[in-house]
C-alpha cells in the first residue's frame, strides 16, 4: 500500500489502497506533546470511563477515514461495472460472429463484382488487341514478310530536316531572285517560296509512289511506277524553269524592260522550249539544284516516313497502340483489384483488433474489479491497527507524564465499525461470451487471399480466354 498522509484511503486510477501514514498524522495533530500535556495535568481523570476529546478524535479520524475508503471503493466498482455492462452490451447487439461473417461475405461479393467488370473491360481491350495481331500475321502472310515493320520512332525528328531544307531554299532562291526582279526582296521571296512549296509537295508525292510501288497488287505497282516517272520529270521540269525565271529576270533587265513574275514565267517556259538544260549563269543553276535537293530529301523522308510496305506500318502501330492500351488497363485493373483487397483486409483486421481491444479491456476492468474486492477486507482491517497504533501513542505519552492511575476507559479496546471492514455486495457482472473472432478473422482472411489469388490468376488467364472463345467461334 501507498505512503501518504493527505491521500484517501483507495486510489480509484491506480486502483489500489492507500494505507495511513499514522507517524505524519500524530506529528501534524501534536498527539505526543497533547498525550504529555494533558497526562502531566492527570488529565483524563482516573474516574472517567469515556473516551476523552483526544482519544475520541482518534477514533473518528480512523473510522471516517476507514468509511470514505468503504464509499470510494464502492463508487469505484459500480463504475467500473457499468463500463463492463456499457462494452459488452454494444457486442450483444451487433452479435459479433454473425456480424463479421456477413462482412467478410459482402465484402468478397464486391471484390468478386469489381473483378467481373474489369475483367471484360480487360477482356475487350485483349481482344481489339487480337484482332489486330490476326490483321497483322495476315497481312505479314499475304505479303510474305518475316521481319518486324520499320518507320521512325519520332515522327516530328524524322521530318525536321524538310523545313530546315525549305527555309534554306527560300533563303537561297530569294536572294537569287530579289536581286534581278522587278519586284525586289518581296517578289524574290514570294517566287522562291512558291518554288519550294511545290518541290516539297513533288518530294512527298514521290516518296509515297516509291512506298506504293511495293504494294502486292501489281496494278497498284503498274500506276505508281507511272506516277512516280510523271512526279519525277515535273519537279525536273519545275526547276528547270525555276532556273529560266532567273534568265528572264536577267535578260528583262538588260533590255530594260523588268518583267512581273507572270511575264518572267512566260518567258522561262519559252526559253525552256527553244534551249532546256544551259542556263545563262551559274546563279540559275544553283537555284535548279537547290530545288532538285529539296525534292530528293522530301522525297527520302516521304519514303522512309513509313515501312517500305504500305500498310504494314499502320497495322504495326495499330497493334503497338492496342497493346499498350491492353497492359495499362490491365495493371489500373490489377491495381484496383489490390487497392479493395487492402481495404478488405483492413476491414477485418479493424473489426478483430477492436473486438479484442474490448475484450482485454473488459477483461482487465473485471480483474480490477475483482483484485479490489478480494483485498478490501484485508486493507479495511489495517484501519484497525492503525487505530490501536494511534491510541497507544497518545496513551503512551499520557501514561508516562501522569502521576495518577490510568483513566478506566484506556483499557476498553476499540475497533472500526464492523459494517465498514466487511466487503461490500456488488454483483460483477458474469464472464460475457465473446465468441472466437479470432477464428473467424483468420478464416476471413483465407477466404480473401483464395478470391483474390483466383481473380489475379483470371486476369493472367485472359489472353488464354480470349483466345479460346475466338477458336470457338471459327
Amino acid at each position: 500500500m501507498a505512503q501518504h498522509f493527505n491521500q484517501k484511503g483507495f486510489d480509484p486510477i491506480k486502483a489500489e489502497y492507500a494505507r495511513l501514514n499514522c507517524e505524519a498524522w500524530i506529528k501534524a495533530n501534536d498527539i505526543l506533546k497533547e498525550g504529555r500535556t494533558r497526562g502531566k495535568s492527570d488529565l483524563p481523570g482516573a474516574d472517567e470511563t469515556q473516551p476523552d476529546s483526544i482519544y475520541q478524535k482518534i477514533i473518528d479520524f480512523v473510522g471516517q477515514r476507514a468509511r470514505d475508503c468503504r464509499e470510494d471503493v464502492i463508487s469505484y466498482v459500480q463504475r467500473q461495472c457499468a463500463s463492463m455492462t456499457d462494452l459488452t452490451s454494444d457486442w450483444e447487439n451487433e452479435n459479433p460472429e454473425i456480424t463479421l461473417e456477413a462482412r467478410i461475405q459482402k465484402e468478397c461479393g464486391d471484390l468478386d463484382s469489381i473483378a467481373k467488370r474489369d475483367l471484360e473491360f480487360a477482356g475487350n481491350k485483349r481482344g481489339a488487341k487480337h484482332q489486330a495481331e490476326e490483321a497483322l500475321n495476315e497481312f505479314k502472310q499475304e505479303n510474305d514478310l518475316k521481319r518486324v515493320a520499320e518507320y521512325p520512332d519520332n515522327e516530328y525528328a524524322h521530318w525536321m530536316w524538310v523545313p530546315v531544307a525549305a527555309i534554306a531554299e527560300s533563303f537561297i532562291g530569294a536572294n537569287l531572285l530579289g536581286s534581278v526582279s522587278r519586284g525586289g526582296t518581296i517578289e524574290g521571296w514570294t517566287v522562291a517560296a512558291v518554288l519550294t512549296i511545290v518541290n516539297i509537295l513533288f518530294g512527298i508525292g514521290a516518296g509515297q509512289s516509291c512506298r506504293f510501288m511495293n504494294h502486292a497488287r501489281v496494278l497498284v505497282k503498274s500506276i505508281n511506277v507511272l506516277m512516280l516517272a510523271l512526279v519525277v520529270v515535273l519537279a525536273l521540269l519545275w526547276n528547270t524553269v525555276a532556273g529560266h525565271v532567273r534568265d528572264a529576270y536577267v535578260l528583262a533587265e538588260a533590255s530594260g524592260n523588268l518583267d512581273s513574275i507572270d511575264s518572267a514565267f512566260a518567258n522561262a517556259f519559252a526559253i525552256l522550249v527553244a534551249s532546256p538544260i544551259p542556263w545563262d549563269s551559274l546563279q540559275s543553276a544553283g537555284l535548279v539544284f537547290v530545288g532538285i535537293a529539296v525534292f530528293m530529301l522530301t522525297g527520302y523522308k516521304s519514303f522512309t516516313s513509313d515501312d517500305r510496305i504500305p500498310g504494314y506500318g499502320k497495322l504495326h502501330r495499330h497493334v503497338e497502340k492496342l497493346t499498350a492500351e491492353y497492359e495499362t488497363v490491365r495493371e489500373e485493373c490489377l491495381d484496383q483489384l489490390k487497392t479493395k483487397h487492402d481495404e478488405i483486409h483492413l476491414v477485418i483486421e479493424e473489426f478483430k483488433d477492436r473486438h479484442t481491444a474490448d475484450k482485454a479491456s473488459w477483461q482487465n476492468i473485471r480483474d480490477d474489479v475483482t483484485t479490489v474486492l478480494e483485498e478490501y477486507e484485508v486493507n479495511l482491517s489495517q484501519y484497525n491497527l492503525d487505530l490501536a497504533y494511534l491510541l497507544a501513542a497518545y496513551r503512551d505519552a499520557n501514561l508516562a507524564a501522569r502521576t495518577s492511575p490510568r483513566p478506566p476507559f484506556f483499557n476498553s479496546p476499540q475497533a472500526v465499525d464492523h459494517e465498514v471492514t466487511h466487503r461490500p455486495e456488488i454483483e460483477i457482472p458474469d464472464p460475457f461470451q465473446w465468441g472466437d473472432i479470432q477464428h473467424i478473422a483468420q478464416q476471413g482472411f483465407s477466404k480473401l487471399e483464395h478470391e483474390y489469388a483466383v481473380l489475379r490468376n483470371r486476369f493472367e488467364a485472359i489472353d488464354l480466354d480470349v483466345e479460346k472463345e475466338e477458336t470457338n467461334l471459327l
